[in-house]
């Protein structure tokens, strides 16, 4: 099964981790702003755009929800946004730790989330 991993920017060294443990699945990593940028090209744009591709590849994603700062179990913006799309798309949704308790949780609950509780191997 291919997997696109997502998260909050602040954790994507993590996610080289969270890909060499899906021992039974492929793991493609999101789009990322690591790099140079140049003046005049709106990149968020076509971040999202590769992301959807990658997305449509995709047969499952997994959002890797570190804690950040004292919450735990972060998930951002971006990555519900994914899962919104991930779930349209009728893709498994999978969350590598608890639902946050932020105001999220009841989105994430709507979208039908899986919580891993860190184990890779219930997927």
């Amino acid at each position: 099964m291919k997997i696109l991993l997502v998260s909050d920017k602040t954790f994507y060294k993590e996610q080289a981790l969270i890909r060499f443990n899906l021992k039974k699945h492929t793991g493609i990593f999101q789009t990322t702003d690591i790099g140079k940028t140049h003046k005049g090209i709106n990149t968020a744009k076509i971040f999202i755009d590769k992301d959807i591709l990658l997305l449509k590849e995709s047969d499952a994603i997994l959002i890797c929800n570190f804690k950040k700062g004292k919450q735990e179990n972060h998930i951002g913006e971006y990555s519900l946004m994914i899962a919104t799309l991930a779930y349209f798309l009728q893709k498994k949704i999978y969350l590598l730790y608890d639902m946050p308790s932020n105001k999220y949780k009841e989105q994430l609950m709507m979208l039908e989330a899986i919580s891993l509780n860190g184990n890779l191997n219930k997927i």
